[in-house]
Protein backbone atom coordinates (compact mmCIF):
# COMPACT_ATOMS: atom_id res chain seq x y z
CA UNK A 1 0.00 0.00 0.00
CA UNK A 2 1.14 3.29 -0.88
CA UNK A 3 1.94 6.07 1.74
CA UNK A 4 -0.63 8.68 2.05
CA UNK A 5 0.59 12.06 1.65
CA UNK A 6 0.04 14.67 4.30
CA UNK A 7 -1.52 17.69 2.55
CA UNK A 8 -2.30 21.32 3.07
CA UNK A 9 -4.41 23.44 0.98
CA UNK A 10 -3.74 27.26 1.18
CA UNK A 11 -6.20 29.29 -0.65
CA UNK A 12 -8.15 32.58 0.04
CA UNK A 13 -11.68 31.52 -1.47
CA UNK A 14 -13.77 28.90 0.60
CA UNK A 15 -14.44 27.50 -3.02
CA UNK A 16 -11.06 27.05 -4.35
CA UNK A 17 -10.62 24.93 -1.61
CA UNK A 18 -14.01 23.23 -1.83
CA UNK A 19 -12.58 22.39 -5.77
CA UNK A 20 -9.27 21.42 -4.77
CA UNK A 21 -10.33 18.78 -2.09
CA UNK A 22 -12.88 17.50 -4.86
CA UNK A 23 -9.68 16.61 -6.78
CA UNK A 24 -7.94 15.29 -4.19
CA UNK A 25 -7.95 11.16 -4.45
CA UNK A 26 -6.77 8.75 -1.21
CA UNK A 27 -3.54 9.31 -1.63
CA UNK A 28 -3.63 12.55 -0.19
CA UNK A 29 -4.33 13.25 3.43
CA UNK A 30 -5.86 16.57 3.56
CA UNK A 31 -4.81 17.45 7.08
CA UNK A 32 -5.32 21.21 7.08
CA UNK A 33 -6.78 23.60 4.81
CA UNK A 34 -5.76 27.93 4.96
CA UNK A 35 -6.77 30.99 3.80
CA UNK A 36 -3.68 33.47 4.53
CA UNK A 37 -0.39 33.47 4.93
CA UNK A 38 -0.17 33.16 8.35
CA UNK A 39 -2.29 30.13 8.84
CA UNK A 40 -0.63 28.28 6.28
CA UNK A 41 2.87 28.75 7.95
CA UNK A 42 1.61 28.10 11.13
CA UNK A 43 -0.11 24.59 9.44
CA UNK A 44 3.24 23.88 7.72
CA UNK A 45 4.72 24.14 11.18
CA UNK A 46 2.43 22.19 13.08
CA UNK A 47 1.64 18.99 10.31
CA UNK A 48 4.87 19.02 8.11
CA UNK A 49 3.32 17.98 5.05
CA UNK A 50 4.69 16.12 2.12
CA UNK A 51 2.36 18.46 -0.29
CA UNK A 52 1.12 22.33 -0.21
CA UNK A 53 -1.51 23.25 -3.11
CA UNK A 54 -1.29 27.04 -3.01
CA UNK A 55 -2.77 29.88 -4.07
CA UNK A 56 0.29 32.43 -5.04
CA UNK A 57 -1.80 35.56 -4.21
CA UNK A 58 -3.40 35.51 -0.51
CA UNK A 59 -5.15 38.39 1.27
CA UNK A 60 -2.09 39.24 3.82
CA UNK A 61 0.73 38.70 1.58
CA UNK A 62 2.44 36.50 -1.31
CA UNK A 63 2.03 32.94 -1.63
CA UNK A 64 5.47 32.80 -3.49
CA UNK A 65 7.31 34.22 -0.95
CA UNK A 66 5.54 31.80 1.50
CA UNK A 67 6.85 28.72 -0.54
CA UNK A 68 10.27 30.03 -0.66
CA UNK A 69 10.13 29.90 3.06
CA UNK A 70 8.56 26.66 3.07
CA UNK A 71 11.30 25.32 1.15
CA UNK A 72 14.17 26.45 3.22
CA UNK A 73 12.76 24.17 5.85
CA UNK A 74 11.92 21.81 4.13
CA UNK A 75 13.59 21.30 0.41
CA UNK A 76 11.65 17.90 -0.44
CA UNK A 77 8.69 19.52 -0.17
CA UNK A 78 6.14 19.04 -3.36
CA UNK A 79 4.29 22.76 -4.30
CA UNK A 80 1.75 23.34 -6.92
CA UNK A 81 0.63 26.68 -7.51
CA UNK A 82 -2.91 27.83 -8.61
CA UNK A 83 -3.69 31.26 -9.42
CA UNK A 84 -5.01 33.83 -12.09
CA UNK A 85 -2.72 36.01 -11.70
CA UNK A 86 -0.32 35.00 -14.97
CA UNK A 87 1.87 38.01 -15.56
CA UNK A 88 5.65 37.82 -16.86
CA UNK A 89 7.16 38.27 -13.64
CA UNK A 90 4.43 36.07 -11.22
CA UNK A 91 5.69 33.39 -13.79
CA UNK A 92 9.36 33.46 -13.52
CA UNK A 93 8.91 33.63 -9.76
CA UNK A 94 6.85 30.69 -10.08
CA UNK A 95 9.02 28.47 -12.18
CA UNK A 96 12.40 30.12 -10.08
CA UNK A 97 11.18 29.29 -7.00
CA UNK A 98 10.94 25.46 -7.76
CA UNK A 99 7.33 24.78 -7.86
CA UNK A 100 6.27 21.12 -8.74
CA UNK A 101 3.72 22.56 -10.75
CA UNK A 102 1.11 25.68 -11.84
CA UNK A 103 -2.50 25.90 -12.62
CA UNK A 104 -4.32 28.49 -14.35
CA UNK A 105 -7.08 29.53 -12.87
CA UNK A 106 -8.21 31.41 -16.05
CA UNK A 107 -7.75 29.35 -18.80
CA UNK A 108 -7.61 25.71 -17.30
CA UNK A 109 -10.06 23.35 -16.11
CA UNK A 110 -11.10 21.56 -13.20
CA UNK A 111 -10.16 18.33 -15.26
CA UNK A 112 -6.45 19.98 -15.78
CA UNK A 113 -6.57 20.58 -11.61
CA UNK A 114 -7.45 16.97 -11.55
CA UNK A 115 -4.37 15.83 -13.52
CA UNK A 116 -2.36 18.42 -12.25
CA UNK A 117 -3.17 16.93 -8.88
CA UNK A 118 -2.54 13.32 -10.11
CA UNK A 119 0.86 14.39 -11.54
CA UNK A 120 1.78 16.15 -8.06
CA UNK A 121 0.92 12.94 -6.03
CA UNK A 122 3.18 10.86 -8.56
CA UNK A 123 5.98 13.74 -7.78
CA UNK A 124 5.84 14.26 -11.52
CA UNK A 125 5.71 18.25 -12.45
CA UNK A 126 2.65 19.90 -13.81
CA UNK A 127 3.33 23.41 -15.72
CA UNK A 128 0.08 25.23 -17.41
CA UNK A 129 0.54 26.25 -20.77
CA UNK A 130 0.97 29.75 -19.65
CA UNK A 131 4.25 29.08 -17.67
CA UNK A 132 5.55 27.46 -20.32
CA UNK A 133 4.85 30.23 -23.28
CA UNK A 134 6.33 32.64 -20.27
CA UNK A 135 9.86 30.45 -19.65
CA UNK A 136 10.10 30.47 -23.72
CA UNK A 137 10.14 34.52 -23.82
CA UNK A 138 12.76 34.75 -20.98
CA UNK A 139 15.03 32.64 -22.78
CA UNK A 140 14.68 33.85 -26.46
CA UNK A 141 13.52 37.56 -25.89
CA UNK A 142 16.88 39.37 -25.58
CA UNK A 143 14.99 42.09 -23.71
CA UNK A 144 13.61 39.99 -21.10
CA UNK A 145 13.80 41.45 -17.55
CA UNK A 146 15.59 38.02 -16.86
CA UNK A 147 18.39 38.58 -19.24
CA UNK A 148 18.84 42.33 -18.41
CA UNK A 149 18.71 42.54 -14.50
CA UNK A 150 19.60 41.26 -11.53
CA UNK A 151 17.86 39.61 -8.73
CA UNK A 152 19.02 42.12 -6.69
CA UNK A 153 17.70 44.80 -9.30
CA UNK A 154 14.70 42.82 -10.15
CA UNK A 155 13.52 42.87 -6.04
CA UNK A 156 14.57 46.94 -6.26
CA UNK A 157 12.07 47.14 -9.27
CA UNK A 158 8.90 46.12 -7.24
CA UNK A 159 9.58 48.65 -4.12
CA UNK A 160 9.84 51.52 -7.01
CA UNK A 161 6.74 50.30 -8.83
CA UNK A 162 5.04 50.80 -5.94
CA UNK A 163 6.28 54.48 -5.51
CA UNK A 164 8.09 54.09 -2.45
CA UNK A 165 10.57 56.43 -1.52
CA UNK A 166 14.24 55.81 -1.67
CA UNK A 167 14.56 56.38 2.11
CA UNK A 168 11.48 53.50 2.47
CA UNK A 169 13.48 51.18 0.39
CA UNK A 170 16.69 52.11 2.28
CA UNK A 171 15.08 51.33 5.13
CA UNK A 172 13.56 47.97 4.42
CA UNK A 173 16.51 46.79 1.95
CA UNK A 174 18.95 47.74 5.01
CA UNK A 175 20.50 50.13 2.18
CA UNK A 176 21.84 53.57 1.85
CA UNK A 177 19.06 56.31 0.07
CA UNK A 178 22.16 56.98 -2.27
CA UNK A 179 23.03 53.34 -3.09
CA UNK A 180 18.93 53.07 -3.91
CA UNK A 181 18.76 56.15 -6.61
CA UNK A 182 22.16 54.36 -8.23
CA UNK A 183 20.00 51.27 -8.29
CA UNK A 184 16.93 53.00 -9.71
CA UNK A 185 19.14 55.04 -12.74
CA UNK A 186 20.81 51.61 -13.63
CA UNK A 187 17.58 50.14 -13.89
CA UNK A 188 16.30 52.99 -15.71
CA UNK A 189 19.40 52.51 -18.33
CA UNK A 190 19.00 49.35 -18.59
CA UNK A 191 15.29 49.19 -19.36
CA UNK A 192 15.62 52.29 -21.90
CA UNK A 193 13.36 54.04 -19.78
CA UNK A 194 13.41 58.11 -19.18
CA UNK A 195 10.92 58.83 -16.22
CA UNK A 196 10.02 57.46 -12.79
CA UNK A 197 6.59 57.17 -14.32
CA UNK A 198 7.89 55.09 -17.20
CA UNK A 199 9.70 53.34 -14.74
CA UNK A 200 6.21 52.19 -13.06
CA UNK A 201 4.55 51.52 -15.97
CA UNK A 202 7.00 49.06 -16.77
CA UNK A 203 6.74 47.57 -13.41
CA UNK A 204 2.99 46.93 -13.64
CA UNK A 205 2.96 45.93 -16.94
CA UNK A 206 5.43 43.58 -16.39
CA UNK A 207 3.72 42.39 -13.31
CA UNK A 208 6.30 43.35 -10.63
CA UNK A 209 3.62 44.74 -8.79
CA UNK A 210 -0.19 45.22 -8.34
CA UNK A 211 -2.48 46.92 -6.32
CA UNK A 212 -1.87 44.21 -3.41
CA UNK A 213 1.69 45.13 -3.45
CA UNK A 214 1.25 48.35 -4.00
CA UNK A 215 -0.35 48.21 -0.11
CA UNK A 216 2.17 46.09 1.00
CA UNK A 217 4.79 47.62 0.00
CA UNK A 218 4.24 51.01 0.75
CA UNK A 219 2.87 49.65 4.34
CA UNK A 220 5.61 47.88 5.58
CA UNK A 221 7.67 50.79 4.35
CA UNK A 222 5.89 53.44 6.23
Amino acid sequence: MEKTLKTIIIEDQKLGIDLIRQCLTDRFDLVATCQTVKEGWKAFEKHEPDIVILDIELPDGSGLDLANRMLKVNPRLRIMGVSGRTDEYTLYRVFMTGLFGFVDKNTESIDELKKAVVQLGEGNCYYAATVQQNMLIQKTDPMAFSKILTEREQQLLRYFGAGASNEKIAEELDLRPVSVQNHKARIMRKLGLHTTVDLIRYAMQKGFVNQTDFQNLNRTGS
